[in-house]
């Protein structure tokens, strides 16, 4: 008997949406932050977002809540896409702020898996410039809440 393994749908949307801004996502953050995802497999995603006026502070650089909201969401995706049926939840969120980022500019923000366990998710993040200076970093880890997905 022949079992065909079946793509995780979570991973197939993003897959159909590379290159494209998502503005279709259940998540209404992934929307705000006007993402356009590069590369989507399970373990690792890679997305461009946009610096725009409302993401900054008084010195007109992103916000350093942005910068984590960003972070945060990519890692909470990397899970979607990687575990199987579960949503994952934030448990902690280290967040290491080290180059400003300017209105206009493009970010590229990839997260990756590091362990995949039945609980916890932990996962490594990072935002860069186009120069490929590091903006933000963050090491997190995701709970299984065991709400499903579907």
């Amino acid at each position: 008997m022949n079992i065909i393994p079946t793509m995780n749908p979570r991973l197939q949307f993003i897959q159909d949406r590379i290159g494209k801004v998502v503005t279709d996502s259940p998540s209404q953050i992934s929307n705000w932050l006007q993402m356009t995802p590069v590369l989507a497999e399970k373990g690792k995603i890679i997305v461009e977002i946009p610096v725009r006026l409302d993401m900054t502070n008084m010195m007109q650089t992103l916000h350093g809540g942005i910068a984590a909201t960003i972070l945060d969401d990519l890692c909470g995706t990397v899970c979607l896409i990687s575990a199987d049926d579960f949503f994952y939840a934030t448990v902690n969120l280290t967040v290491d702020y080290l180059q400003p980022a300017l209105v206009g500019e493009v970010l590229t923000c990839s997260a990756e898996v590091i362990r995949l366990g039945k609980t916890i998710i932990n996962v490594h993040a990072e935002l860069k410039r186009a120069d490929g200076k590091i903006v933000a970093r963050t090491t997190s880890n995701l709970i299984n809440t065991q709400i499903k997905t579907h």
